[in-house]
């Protein structure tokens, strides 16, 4: 009974050890599947654990030489035969290994028993690789090789080419490859040796040749050398530096290259990609005498604005080559460290330097005075752009940058005019400055020089559509104003002249709907009306559409509207489609540029406005053409609608953009009236803007809140309080309560506020301000000075600072005592 029950103990063991052992191997931990296997195969040698523990040997063979250490995979590797099957495998390899880890009595004494069939059919590989073994000059194993196999009939027509090449003679080297066979083991040394042969500048064809020969192939080292050899600049550093060093060695010798050059080059590979700012600047330094003085001083010279810190090290190792230079070089410091104003000192010191040698200098002055133009407010850089015109006339960008400025930044139709004037005269054929003459004439309504500009456009662009259409909306502004003064004879022949142009076929349609007007006034109502109403139905395939435009050329020829409306399909509770959208959108910008005012537009839109409500509650899932509608809004100032828009869109899309447009509605277009949390939140997305790279919408918002600074300032800064051309003031609760806190703790405590209103929310924030500090005091004064911006920032500064475990010398109850004793006092109603 008690060797039965061993005998049942033994089983389940082995079984067990069975389990554990295969467990190991499929995991991949050869090392201690093999401990198990062995232990088996002592149990019982059944040849199942016998195959087992033969390819733990194998695979542990593989990362061994994977790792390159060649005499530990050979020791594997015999273990593995000593348990497998004959033949074992990879005995090509193992070859191989014996002859990297320098054994070669063994490896000498396997090639040996080889005969030619099997070197040269059955181990290719090995074939291959003692074909590179020769080439690079292992002559040792000729007599150990096949006498009649392949590689070594190949290795004399090898021989050959090669001492031809080292000779210069390419035609015999080629003569020498050409009876090498397709299949031969030195198939990849052929195309290398084609692609040495190219002449130095034939890098494409060499590249393809090169390309051929297999990532796997024993001369693949030698193709990446080759193709470094080939490179320059930047392209042979990232090529050299992967590269053994003996290669990188090797390589350098043959490029030419000195010394030092070579050190260069091995510090560049231990920079190991791309080196910061320092890291190169220093480098620069250090090899200066390789590249050369002036170069390493230029280079080092502009490295400085990405580098400020290397300043020191520059004045140290080069003389400043004059005045100009070194204040030129402190100006972009000053620039790189944000402080615009002393860099402007600096930029003032360069052009007067400039100056004492005109006209020579004149354009480097101009370049500078656009260079600042760059980083200052929209009414500083058109002052130094019209500067710049003083000395360098002739830059085309700074008229338009002029002309953008006045249109947009700073509106000023005198000098909008004035240099408008001025680069027509300087460039009367250039198309931008052409078409903003002729949108200019339009909006002044001086139709016959605005048909003139663009008909000068299409003498230079005979195919310009902005051209055209300028030119047919002012035959029609023109016959538009015939209509009105009765000059009914001249209203066709200006019809004509704009249906001549070739334009596409919805304004050939405006046309026609303007002779339906010409026919309803002049001729036959009944006629007139039914071509009117016909020529919307071609433009339009909705109700709104059609109402839109008959409002609006009825109100240009300040004519009735009631038979018009009637006559046309009703437009209660018809609900706009995208498309339907789109071409409203773009009636609203055609017209909107031909009217003196948008007062017509306003009433035209109140008309439709209850459908247009309604249809955006049914577009919510066409986001682009509902910002494409809150846009031609706000160019035409309809907050009404733009603030029912914005606030639909921004529920269903919080994103920087609807609330942009929905702020922007709320305050009707006033920055000046936008309250601390309204620009807490414009901040905020403002800085979201930025992260998804919406690079439009930072620029709305910042606009606004450029506008806005007449209002309430976000937070109080250094470059604010130290302004020179603002006088100290002297009651601001701020500077009295907080003034004596350094600057850069102040900066810690704008944005620890910055991120406590993002987490909670700017409401919610406000409101724990109120329940933490405002319990147990008088709550209907309390709530009356939190009506006060002023207190309720310097709360918010407060409890910012109380976060940050900071001590600012300031509590609550010195913010209320400042103002209750200076504020005025309100009371509540019926108290």
């Amino acid at each position: 009974m008690k060797k039965i029950i061993q005998k049942i103990s033994a089983a389940i063991a082995e079984s067990t050890l069975s389990e554990k052992a295969r467990a190991h191997y499929a995991e991949g931990r050869y090392k201690d599947a093999g401990d198990l296997f062995k232990e088996l195969l002592k149990q019982s040698g059944d040849a199942e654990t016998k195959r087992y523990l033969a390819d733990c040997y194998l695979q542990r063979a593989w990362g061994m030489a994977a790792k390159a250490m060649f005499k530990e995979a050979c020791g594997l590797w015999e273990n593995y035969a000593a348990h497998a099957h004959a033949p074992p495998q990879a005995q090509d390899v193992y070859v191989l290994w014996l002859l990297a880890g320098k054994n070669q009595r063994k490896a000498y004494a396997l090639l040996d028993g080889l005969n030619a069939r099997q070197l040269d059919e059955e181990f290719p590989v090995l074939s291959a690789y003692l074909g590179m073994l020769l080439v690079s000059g292992d002559t040792e194993l000729v007599p150990h090789l096949p006498h009649d196999c392949a590689l070594l009939k190949h290795w004399q027509w090898v021989s050959e080419a090669l001492a031809a090449y080292r000779n210069g003679e390419r035609e015999g080297c080629e003569q020498a490859l050409k009876p090498l066979p397709f299949r031969s083991a030195f198939r990849d040394l052929r195309s290398l040796l084609k692609a040495q042969l190219l002449e130095g500048a034939d890098f494409e064809p060499a590249s393809a040749l090169l390309a051929k020969i297999p990532d796997e192939s024993p001369y693949q080292p030698l193709v990446k050398a080759c193709v470094a050899y080939r490179q320059s600049g930047a392209d042979f550093v990232a090529s050299v530096s992967a590269l053994e060093h003996n290669q990188r060695r090797i390589v350098a010798q043959a490029k030419g290259l000195n010394a030092r050059q070579s050190q260069l080059l091995e510090a560049l590979v231990k920079l190991n990609g791309q080196p910061d700012a320092k890291a190169r600047f220093n480098l620069v330094l250090q090899y200066r005498d390789v590249f050369g003085d002036d170069a390493a001083q230029a280079y080092c010279l502009g490295a400085l604005a990405e580098y400020p810190g290397g300043e020191k090290d520059y004045f140290k190792h080069f003389a400043g080559k004059d005045s100009f230079e070194e204040n030129r070089l402190q100006a972009l410091l000053h620039e790189q460290a944000g402080n615009d104003y002393d860099a402007g000192f600096f930029w003032d010191r360069c052009i007067d330097i400039l100056k004492k040698d005109r006209p020579a200098n004149d354009r480097k002055v101009a370049l500078i005075l656009r260079h600042m133009a760059d980083k200052a407010y929209p009414g500083e850089a058109a002052a130094m752009l019209a500067d710049s015109l003083v000395y360098d006339p002739d830059d085309r960008q700074s008229y338009l940058n002029l002309l953008t400025i006045y249109q947009e930044h700073r509106p000023d139709p005198a000098q909008y005019a004035h240099w408008l004037e001025r680069g027509l005269q300087r460039f009367p054929a250039d198309t931008d400055l052409l078409v903003r003459a002729a949108k200019s004439a339009a909006a002044r309504k001086a139709f016959k020089k605005a048909a003139a500009y663009a008909k000068a456009l299409l003498k230079i662009d005979p195919v310009n559509t902005l051209a055209k259409q300028l030119l047919f909306a002012n035959h029609l502004a023109h016959a538009r104003r015939l209509i009105k003064t009765e000059k009914f004879h001249l209203v066709e022949k200006e019809i004509q002249a704009a249906e001549q142009l070739t334009i596409d076929k919805s304004l050939r349609r405006q046309a026609e709907l303007l002779r339906g007007f010409y026919l309803w006034v002049a001729e036959d109502k009944t006629q007139g009306l039914q071509r009117i109403v016909d020529t919307l139905a071609s433009l339009h395939d909705d109700p709104i559409n059609m109402h839109f435009q008959v409002q609006i050329e009825a109100g240009l020829l300040e004519l009735p509207t009631q038979a018009l409306s009637r006559a046309l399909p009703p437009l209660k509770d018809y609900l706009l489609s995208a498309p339907q959208l789109r071409r409203l959108i773009a009636s609203i910008g055609y017209y909107d540029e031909q009217l003196d005012d948008n007062t017509l537009l306003f009433k035209v839109l109140d008309k439709i406005k209850a459908p247009l409500k309604k249809s955006l509650e049914w577009l919510l899932e066409h986001e682009a053409e509902l910002l494409a509608w809150c846009q031609s809004l706000e160019t035409i100032g309809h907050y009404e609608l733009l603030k029912h828009a914005a606030k639909a869109g921004h529920a269903r899309w919080p994103k920087p953009a609807w609330l942009y447009y929905r702020t922007l509605a709320e305050c009707q277009g006033d920055a000046s009236h936008l309250d601390f949390m309204s620009l807490y939140r414009l901040k905020v997305a403002l800085e979201d803007a930025r992260a998804d790279n919406d690079n439009r919408t930072a620029g709305l918002i910042e606009r606004l809140l450029e506008r806005a600074s007449g209002g309430v300032e976000l937070l109080p800064s250094a470059d604010n309080i130290e302004d020179f051309d603002r006088p100290p003031l002297s009651d601001d609760p701020i500077e009295d309560l907080f003034g004596h806190v350094p600057d850069a703790v102040f900066k810690r405590i704008e944005k620890k506020i910055e991120e406590l209103v993002r987490k909670r929310g700017p409401e919610q924030f406000v409101a724990q301000i109120m329940r933490q500090y405002g319990n147990g005091r008088d709550e209907q004064s309390l709530a009356i000075l939190f009506m006060n911006q002023d207190f309720l920032w310097c709360v918010t500064i407060f409890a910012a600072a109380e976060e940050l475990k900071i001590e600012i010398g300031v509590g609550f109850d010195d913010i209320v005592a400042r103002f209750i004793h200076d504020s005025p006092q309100y009371s509540l109603p019926f108290n």
